[in-house]
């Protein structure tokens, strides 16, 4: 474009310097050679024809001169437009139809640590981790299509270094004259930090802090869950609580440090039974729930008596050569017919609980039902 208006300017001028010459040869061949009354006839004319050139000249400079100013400006805004882009705190990018960058701003290189011409190499779908791949194509499919005006959503980038970058994304459209859909324009903020404050406060509110465990929020949502699981697909649900026989007198005669060094070495002794998929949770001071995940009631009963006998197995022994042992109780509880939720399960398995360690302790109780009597525990019945 700067081309194209040199050359106009440039044909101006010579223009303008071929009337000067045509009228300062007719000026001299009338004064030097013609006739001196044709001169009167002839010089009016050519004095009209100086001054219609001088002012055809004046206004091809000011046309010239405004024509540059608004080039100029046109530089300073797009000067101003990419330095407002390139520095934004959001990354920006535009996306062609088959999702490929067609310009991407320095923000999003250095969020992701691609520079643009690798950038553009990719496409957006290549960039982001691969389960959110084919969500993302929706998205753009269905903004170009314009069954959205716009599309916000989370997305997980794919940096150069190989660490992963959450973003929120937002997608519009941009058109032509004839608004037709040309690119989509991207825009990417770094939630990365949000992201992982918000898993640390999650961690926190469903944790339990001492055994790094579910608490009992978490325990009773991930039960909810198996149950709707067990009704969705006709599965087998059992739950089973546990409780440390007299972990009371272990805090009173030996400390709370202490008592939490048991409690941590308890949990130890769960998690050598359970499998990965299995529930566990702190639910209490010392008491326990555990889902093991698809079991019947003869498999629940199992887990019970292993985890009983794991944690007998558990010695802490304290600075002056003394071991503490404990023992735990254990009602089961399974789902029936007519349970309405994870309520009904619980009570029963609570039930069961209570009625193990009414009954002697070190026990295993299904409902009314004495299952298993193991004894008392050496050193803390």
């Amino acid at each position: 474009m700067d081309k194209i208006n040199r050359d106009k300017d440039n044909w101006r001028r010579k223009l303008f310097l071929y009337n000067a010459c045509i009228i300062g040869a007719f000026v001299i061949v009338y004064l030097f050679i013609g006739d001196n009354d044709k001169l009167f006839f002839w010089l009016p004319i050519i004095i009209i024809l100086f001054i219609f050139s001088f002012a055809l000249n004046v206004g091809m400079h000011k046309e010239i001169h405004k024509k540059r100013m608004i080039e100029n400006a046109l530089k300073q805004s797009e000067a101003l437009y990419r330095g407002v882009i390139n520095n934004a705190a959001a990354g920006i990018a535009l996306l062609n139809q088959d999702g490929h960058y067609h310009y991407v701003n320095a923000t999003l290189c250095q969020m992701t640590g691609f520079s643009q011409e690798e950038l553009k190499r990719l496409t957006f779908f290549d960039s982001i981790v691969p389960e959110d791949r084919q969500e993302s194509i929706i998205h753009c499919r269905e903004v170009w299509e314009g069954k959205d005006a716009w599309k916000k959503c989370e997305k997980q980038f794919r940096c150069k270094d190989g660490q992963s970058l959450w973003a929120e994304i937002n997608l519009s459209t941009v058109c032509d004259s004839g608004d037709n859909v040309i690119h989509l324009i991207m825009i990417v903020l770094d939630i990365t930090v949000r992201k992982k404050l918000e898993k640390e406060l999650l961690y926190q509110a469903t944790t339990d802090f001492l055994t790094g465990i579910d608490n009992r929020l978490a325990f009773m949502q991930k039960a909810q869950e198996e149950f709707s699981r067990s009704e969705r697909y006709k599965r087998n649900f059992t739950m089973l609580l546990i409780d440390i026989d007299k972990f009371k007198s272990v805090n009173d005669q030996y400390g709370h440090l202490v008592g939490d060094r048991v409690l941590k070495e308890v949990v130890k002794a769960f998690k050598l039974v359970l499998r990965e998929m299995d529930v566990l949770a702190r639910i209490g001071g010392e008491e326990f729930a555990v889902i093991p995940v698809e079991s019947d009631l003869m498999m629940a009963q199992t887990v019970a008596e292993r985890i009983q006998q794991k944690v007998l197995d558990v010695v802490v022994e304290m600075e002056n050569t003394e071991k503490i042992q404990v023992s735990v109780s254990i009602g089961i509880a399974e789902k029936k017919e007519l349970d309405l939720g994870v309520d009904d399960i619980f009570k029963r398995a609570d039930d069961a609980l209570y009625e193990a360690k009414n009954t002697g302790r070190n026990r295993i109780v299904v409902g009314n039902e004495l299952v298993e009597d193991i004894g008392v525990c050496n050193g803390n019945p």
